[in-house]
């Protein structure tokens, strides 16, 4: 591993002598900083999310609610129990704090992933043509910044066509003045671990998106066994593979802020707070996996089953803020914020 230098006052990490990210460093001992950090939204915690906003909108720079799903026909849908009045209330407010607001299109329907209905949409020419004119009369008329798309679980054979879609709605947003953000499964190469992995080509991606954010997390799952959500290891040899397709200045690192609550292989979704909070009712320690870089607990509930959780704190995602300073990406995308840990802001992003 790199050894670096903290600067607190700063927020900033500079690598030590002979491991600069790049000889002009050298020469100047300028400190890089992530230029871009975009927090994300969910729909069914806004409040919470706009907390952390209201306290912290001077170290990011984008917010994208994550509110919006691509629909059969090919139009955009607000997700279930969203108000469009809210919302257009929330991006002026979040305007008036200076933040880009770059909105979430997912491939949901009713609030559950649906990633047929997007393969049908992407895959037929004219469905396509009729969802990009769709995602760029919302950005234009709702004055958002640009827009994120995030399809994900596609097929394999997706992969010819989201690639089109993603050309195709590039040219036509910043034909309109507006930005195109992709999210990405993460992987160490092109293959990856399944087919949502084949389904992504980084490099067309990459040529025709503005910025591209990989989200390394869930390493393991809500399904799988208990373990770290990010592991160090793993997250260094995603970005070490991504910098090779996707030029680093337009990668934007996801990193994730929460922590699952494991009975067996079912696991509950937890954000830090709630982390907090269950470690003082059953006054139980946390631990730190040195190989991951990872907090994780455990604890025995009142039907004496044994939990397992492993989650994010500032100390697991501040690790993961430094591999992005040190590969120069362009940016950091936060899932998600509302009930994080504060100290991830300290230092910032």
């Amino acid at each position: 591993m790199l050894a670096v230098a903290l600067l607190v006052a700063t927020g900033a990490i500079v690598v030590a002598a002979g491991h600069l990210p790049s000889t002009q460093q050298a020469a100047t001992n300028e400190v890089y900083q992530v230029p871009v950090v975009i927090g994300a939204v969910p729909y069914w915690d806004e409040q919470d999310a706009r907390t952390s906003i209201q306290t912290q909108a001077g170290k990011l720079t984008v917010t994208s609610p994550w509110i919006y799903a691509a629909a059969a026909d090919g139009s955009v849908q607000l997700q279930p129990g969203v108000d469009a009045a809210g919302e257009q209330s929330q991006t002026t407010w979040l305007h008036d704090r200076g933040l880009k607001v770059v909105p979430t299109i997912a491939d949901t329907s009713a609030g559950l992933w649906d990633p047929a209905t997007v393969s049908t949409l992407i895959g037929d020419p004219t469905l396509r043509a009729a969802h990009v004119r769709a995602v760029v009369a919302l950005a234009t008329t709702d004055d958002y910044d640009g827009i994120q798309i995030d399809y994900e679980d596609l097929a394999a054979a997706d992969r010819a066509s989201f690639s089109e879609f993603v050309t195709d709605l590039a040219g036509a947003l910043h034909a309109a003045g507006k930005l195109l953000y992709v999210t990405v499964h993460a992987k160490e190469d092109d293959a990856g671990y399944d087919q949502r992995n084949e389904a992504q080509d980084y490099a067309a991606i990459g040529q025709a998106a503005d910025m591209v954010c990989v989200m390394a997390y869930d390493w393991h799952w809500s399904t799988s066994a208990a373990g770290p959500i990010a592991p160090y290891d793993w997250v260094q040899r995603v970005i070490d593979y991504a910098v090779t397709q996707i030029p680093a200045g337009k990668l934007i690192l996801g990193v994730g802020l929460f922590g699952y609550d494991w009975v067996g292989s079912s696991g509950q979704s937890l954000t830090w707070d709630q982390v907090v909070a269950l470690a003082d009712e059953y006054r139980t320690a946390e631990q730190w996996d040195v190989g991951s870089q990872s907090p994780h607990l455990s604890y025995s509930d009142a039907s004496g089953q044994q939990h397992d959780v492993w989650y994010e704190d500032a100390r697991s995602v501040q690790a993961k803020f430094d591999l992005a300073r040190r590969a120069e990406l362009g940016g950091i995308e936060l899932w998600r914020l509302g009930g994080e840990d504060p100290g991830i802001w300290d230092p910032s992003p």
